[in-house]
């Protein structure tokens, strides 16, 4: 249908520049099966966004929609991390308009792992996101991508620890565990990719910067072993997010030094109603720089 108006490309009523305009949880199934005649699949949650020049009153959204939905209609799990530059790829050439264009697509996955004495089959739920970024250059366009994983682990803090070892144990630190509070916490570590970056490493680097891991399916022996091994290594969520940098320096020597890295950890305190975040944007070769600077093994 041709309207005699299109309201989008008309001027904007206040000629600013907006950063990005977004179609946002935007949800398509994939793998679906049938339930009673309901479409039952796992569903990912995409963002698609284009920045808008000043001349310009609004997006067409449509246009956004349409290019996440040819995307995840050919989504195979396998191809996951290059779902995203397609999305950008496409937005560019329905956007003509916009200069920049980015994506952001998140998944649920769990993973099959094993309590830490008894050895009992447990499911662990993990969040996947993947983001690509994107500019016009010369005719043509340059794309940045990103893979990053968010799940829980325990933080013990070390503070009330000590506190505890003064206090009640004379400064004696021999001995049984020395309790301390523990809180569950979030991590989200996103990567800077040049394509062999995967979700098992970065998962890998999450599970390490905690003081523990949580796990679901707990027997009672499990249950101490955990508990024992947070306060046997407590950490702040400072600490939870200076290890995350770290280890990913480690875990990737080979990206180069400008690939970005961002962090946020949230520790959702046990004897405080407040929270604590830590939060962490740089680059791998800051990291590093900071890491033979002072010298961490």
């Amino acid at each position: 249908m041709i309207l005699s108006r299109d309201v989008q490309s008309e001027s904007a009523t206040t000629p600013i520049e907006l950063d990005w305009v977004a179609v946002s949880d935007v949800l398509f199934p994939v793998d679906e099966e049938v339930l009673e005649g309901f479409r039952l699949a796992s569903t990912p949650v995409v963002e698609a966004a284009v920045n808008l020049p000043y001349t310009q009153r609004g997006i067409h959204a449509s246009r956004s929609y349409e290019a996440v939905k040819q995307a995840i209609s050919s989504l195979q799990y396998t191809n996951v991390y290059g779902i995203t530059s397609q999305i950008v790829k496409t937005l560019l050439e329905k956007h003509v308009y916009s200069t920049r264009a980015r994506a952001v697509l998140r998944l649920s996955l769990f993973e099959v792992e094993r309590s830490p004495v008894t050895k009992a089959e447990t499911l662990e739920h993990f969040e996947a996101v993947f983001k690509s970024y994107g500019h016009r250059v010369n005719g043509g366009h340059v794309l940045r991508n990103f893979v990053g994983v968010r799940g829980t682990g325990i933080t013990a803090c070390p503070c009330a620890k000590e506190v505890i070892r003064e206090i009640y144990l004379n400064g004696d630190g021999r001995g049984d565990p020395i309790p301390t509070h523990m809180q569950r916490s979030y991590c989200e570590i996103v990567v800077e990719s040049d394509g062999n970056v995967t979700l098992t490493q970065l998962l890998n680097i999450l599970k390490n910067s905690f003081s523990s891991r949580t796990v679901e399916l707990l027997k009672r022996v499990d249950e101490a072993e955990v508990v024992v091994s947070a306060i046997q290594r407590p950490r702040f969520v400072e600490d939870v997010a200076r290890t995350a940098a770290y280890l990913a320096a480690k875990q990737f020597p080979t990206l180069p030094d400008n690939h970005h890295v961002s962090i946020r950890v949230k520790s959702l305190e046990s004897i405080h109603r407040h929270n604590m975040e830590s939060r962490l944007r740089t680059t791998l070769g800051e990291i590093r720089r900071q890491v033979e600077n002072n010298r961490v093994a």
